[in-house]
């Protein structure tokens, strides 16, 4: 990555779905890193409106709930506290992993697409959800951007980066 706080973005024909490879550097340890993404307590702040419950162990339950909506329901595949997360969330599985960087650390996360149509939106989506947690991460503000939460300035920059389109 050229810049510290820059987004690298991949997306990976696989099957049965594309997946979508998004890294960043944060300026904080691991262990702080891990509480953003594996306490549901942190995970509300910066992945709002998205509520989120989550038991912390392979097998267990993790809930999506969106204002107004009825709550999605995933398993944990995976946890390896402070390194490695991973859940299904509908057929989709994510997969959060964190290393040491210097002082600070690297968050990648690997997500598949269920639909080729919305590469670029997911992607959008996932960028913005990653710079939201950079804010609660350097304890600023956490504001869902304009345009909500795949604005479609980024969507249409994903569709030519990662689509040609």
């Amino acid at each position: 990555m050229s810049d510290r706080h820059d987004i690298e973005v991949t997306l990976r024909p696989r099957d049965p779905f594309p997946s979508l490879r998004l890294e960043r550097v944060y300026d904080v340890p691991v262990d702080r890193a891990w509480r953003a993404i594996s306490s549901p307590a942190e995970i509300n702040v910066w992945w709002a409106p998205m509520k989120v419950d989550l038991e912390l162990e392979p097998g267990g339950t993790i809930t999506f709930g969106w204002p107004g909506g009825e709550p999605d329901e995933g398993r944990v595949l995976e946890v390896e506290a402070p390194t490695l997360l991973a859940y299904r969330w509908d057929r989709e599985v994510l997969r959060w992993e964190l290393r040491p960087d210097g002082d600070g650390c690297v968050l990648t996360l690997t997500t598949d697409v269920q639909d080729p149509d919305h590469i670029a939106d997911t992607a959008a989506g996932w960028h913005t959800g990653m710079e939201m947690l950079a804010d609660l991460l350097a304890g600023r503000e956490v504001r869902e951007p304009e345009g909500g939460p795949a604005p479609e300035a980024l969507a249409a920059h994903y569709r030519k980066t990662l689509m040609g389109r």
